[in-house]
């Protein structure tokens, strides 16, 4: 008989939710978080260089996963590291 071993919940540091949490943050967060411009967040979105946005619903507002933009900014931590 196969046995099911249950999943952990794994914490993300920055927050004490869970990973299976899903939290959109909107252009003005993201522009706070990152330091990045609106049009900066842009061209490297074009660049595949940062997360893309999601549209909500009614097709105008966009939101990010809140997960992307801290992987993202984990990303460019680890570069920095390993560039010395």
């Amino acid at each position: 008989m196969n046995t099911v071993t249950p999943l952990k919940k794994v914490q993300d540091s920055a927050t004490s939710s869970t990973k299976t949490q899903i939290r959109f943050i909107r252009k003005k967060e993201v522009m706070s978080r990152t330091g990045l411009t609106s049009s900066s967040i842009y061209d490297l979105m074009a660049r595949d260089l940062f997360p893309k946005s999601i549209k909500l619903a009614g097709g105008k507002a966009v939101a990010w996963l809140e997960s992307d933009i801290l992987q993202w900014q984990q990303q460019c931590l680890a570069n920095q590291v390993q560039g010395g």
